[in-house]
């Protein structure tokens, strides 16, 4: 055979060969583009999850493409298969530009993400929400109303009526909060948050807190949760008074306060204990025990005090607070299927005149409680003496009236409750309504003996992140001159990430 002969019968099988082995490269290359681009993507329906995948469809198509060419006679042959070839070529370029972009827009949003300085992983969130209101009576606050003041004599002379409505708007009840969340530190997980707010500034009756809200620090958590043992340290809710009603007009001091809530944020250290776990009829029940130190305050000085220290923290003693819970269903699942009870006791001491100690004390219940449906109740109730500091205590009275001659009245002792029915109707709409009560001893002579509250919402969310709440309360406070009422309206538009 001849060398032309030769050259003739070994060209088709050299094109046939390099065919074969572009195809190959091309199904390797594809495949290896859709891996990378799996391997990178941060997360799932991302655009750069999408740009991976585009990618690899591409390259996907293209070997298709190139594996559906027939064979063709000699020069057309040769030509289709430099055609191709210098296709292939400009495909690859324009997947090799597409692999470097997405490698940059990850580097990008890599460099973009929040990190601390111990490289644990930070999550942010907040609400920052405006307020506009009016209020319609002579209340405490015409923001954030929490009790009815008893009317004030009217001046003389052609001075004229203040009046006793209110319109405004603030955005004070934004809040910023952070958390951290490591595990395997020493033997626990270790989670930690702050809250803050812009609520500090002064009262509602000062204007510069409105146009310049300063931040004010509401609750810091640090624990360290075992399987049966949580041990935390921070400043946050009583032990023995641990829920909040829901409420977009209520944020930078909790709802029903001096009706029944003692919300304050205290320092303290609790340790929380799970003594029992046992399953009734299919569902998780356990039982735990809880104690806490917290800070001492009264809110008063000793009436012998020159330095400016709390009448609390002149007993040199920490204030103690116990309580036992049971709760059900699995932590995870939704208001419907789990729920806790409690009853909790609290003591403290104080120095407030002479050389003796004064007591405080109250025994508090608390409930969370989910029926059917999207429906939840929540609700507290205490009876105490002199507990003012955590929260409205006493409908925010320490001491009653004294007797002539005397410096301080009897401590105000009173007996009180909220309740809270929400419901879930549709996933982006809540809505509900509850009252707060407190009545105080009137043997012990306070000015506010009866302080009532009610109050309907409506919390709308249409779309990530807006979220829009309508709130109406109906307050009533009684003194001995007789009961007044109030009336605040508040519209709170926002949103949250």
């Amino acid at each position: 055979m001849s060398s032309l002969q030769s050259g003739a019968c070994l060209r088709p099988r050299f094109r046939a060969a390099i065919t074969r082995a572009f195809v190959s490269a091309r199904a390797m290359l594809s495949i290896g583009a859709l891996y990378f681009a799996r391997m990178l993507t941060p997360t799932r329906g991302s655009r750069l999850a999408k740009l991976g995948g585009a990618l690899g469809a591409l390259l996907a198509m293209t070997h298709a493409a190139v594996a559906q060419v027939p064979p063709k006679p000699d020069s057309t042959a040769r030509d289709s298969l430099v055609v191709s070839v210098d296709s292939l070529a400009a495909r690859l370029a324009r997947a090799e530009a597409a692999i470097a972009l997405l490698q940059q827009q990850l580097a990008t949003e890599a460099s973009a993400a929040v990190r601390t300085r111990s490289r644990f992983q930070l999550e942010l969130s907040a609400r920052v929400l405006s307020n506009s209101y009016f209020t319609s009576g002579r209340t405490n606050s015409a923001e954030l109303p929490l009790f009815v003041r008893d009317p004030a004599t009217p001046p003389g002379g052609s001075i004229g009526s203040a009046g006793t409505g209110a319109l405004g708007m603030t955005l004070r009840q934004t809040l910023l909060g952070a958390a951290i969340s490591v595990d395997s530190v020493l033997g626990a997980t270790f989670v930690g948050d702050i809250d803050i707010d812009f609520f500090a500034g002064g009262t509602a009756y000062t204007a510069d807190p409105f146009g310049f809200p300063e931040m004010r620090l509401r609750t810091v958590n640090a624990q360290l949760r075992w399987t049966n043992t949580t041990l935390m340290i921070g400043t946050d809710t009583p032990l023995i008074s641990d829920l909040n009603p829901v409420s977009l007009a209520a944020v930078g001091t909790s709802g029903f306060a001096t009706a029944g809530n003692l919300w304050n944020w205290i320092p303290q250290m609790r340790i929380s204990r799970t003594v029992t776990r046992a399953v009734l009829r299919n569902t998780p029940v356990s039982f735990a025990l809880h104690a806490a130190a917290l800070a001492p305050a009264l809110g008063v000085d000793h009436a012998a005090e020159s330095d400016g220290i709390d009448a609390g923290e002149r007993a040199a003693r920490p204030a103690l607070q116990g309580r036992m819970s049971v709760q059900w269903g699995p932590s995870d699942a939704n208001d419907d299927a789990r729920g806790e009870i409690g009853i909790g006791a609290h003591r403290g001491w104080a120095r407030v005149s002479g050389d003796t100690l004064m007591s405080t004390h109250a025994i508090a219940v608390d409930a969370h409680v989910g029926l059917s449906r999207g429906v939840s109740l929540l609700g507290e109730a205490y009876t105490g003496r002199a507990i003012s500091a955590l929260g409205g205590g006493g409908i925010g009275q320490l001491f009653g009236a004294p007797d002539v001659g005397s410096v301080l009245g009897a401590p105000v002792r009173d007996v009180a409750g909220w309740a809270q029915l929400n419901a879930q109707l549709r996933p982006s709409v809540t809505t509900g309504a509850g009252c707060g009560l407190a009545v105080a001893d009137a043997r012990d002579r306070p000015r506010r003996r009866r302080n009532g509250s009610c109050e309907a919402h409506l919390i709308w969310r249409p779309t990530q992140p807006v979220l829009v709440g309508l709130e109406v309360r109906r307050l009533r406070t009684s003194y001995a001159t007789g009961s007044y009422r109030a009336t605040h309206v508040n519209l709170a538009v926002g949103f949250e990430w």
